[in-house]
């Protein structure tokens, strides 16, 4: 059996009931996110759902583990910005940072 060792998870908030990240948009956010991932062979990567986080307020909400950063109301668009500068570059993208509930170094 092979185990796939991942550096980091992005976990995205889809939870469907009115007013959650899944109505704000957050399956078609997982999706993106998952094709974004492919398409940049980033395949130390692993995306997946999220049950509902308690963010709902401020979502849909996209988590970075082993990080501890937590995004809010992120779009489709900020997909590449996410991607490129925190995956990649290690840089958080602050204007989307949900500082309420990040751990920071």
């Amino acid at each position: 059996m092979i185990f796939m060792l991942y550096r980091k998870h992005i976990m995205v908030c889809t939870t469907a009931k009115e007013r959650h990240c899944g109505s704000k948009g957050g399956e078609e956010l997982f999706h993106a996110f998952k094709k974004a991932v492919i398409e940049k062979q980033l395949n130390d990567v692993l995306v997946s759902r999220a049950g509902c986080t308690h963010q709902h307020h401020c979502g849909p909400t996209v988590i970075i583990y082993p990080d501890g950063i937590w995004y809010k109301e992120v779009q489709i668009n900020d997909i590449n910005e996410i991607l490129d500068e925190h995956i990649v570059n290690g840089h958080l993208v602050e204007r989307l940072l949900n500082s309420d509930i990040s751990v920071r170094a």
